[in-house]
């Protein structure tokens, strides 16, 4: 097997494009199914399919995210905006979720668990 030179993995990056432009990974371990994650993943596959979306949004369903205190839960991955880990998902977020987050670039932060911050290149602590 021939050994990746610096830089190859950019490259290989760079020619990978992805097939759709975000994705919706619900979390469907036992404790996310338990708290209604299979009603949520249904709503989320209804709207997508509803709204046109499916060569734009990839629904994924997962495993546990560690997150139990939070379930239903689901990540949202999209182009140009943060991964956001969106906790204690009814029927309303979700719809709200597609309509704001998805097509709208609106985060919803009364679900948001987890957003990573951005990073200002400054230094914040004194010396």
């Amino acid at each position: 097997m021939a050994k990746m030179k610096k830089g190859d993995l950019e490259k290989f990056r760079k020619a990978f494009k992805p097939e759709h432009k975000g994705e919706i990974m619900i979390s469907m371990g036992t404790c996310g199914i338990a708290a209604g994650g299979d009603t949520i993943y249904k709503i989320f596959e209804d709207e997508i399919k509803n709204k046109g979306l499916e060569n734009n949004v990839k629904l994924k369903k997962t495993g546990c995210l560690g997150m139990c205190f939070c379930e239903p839960n689901l990540v949202v991955k999209l182009e140009g905006m943060p991964e956001i880990l969106y906790g204690n998902v009814d029927e309303k977020a979700a719809h709200s979720i597609v309509s704001e987050h998805v097509i709208k670039k609106n985060i919803l932060n009364n679900y948001v668990i987890f957003m990573p911050s951005k990073d200002t290149g400054k230094n914040i602590f004194k010396d």
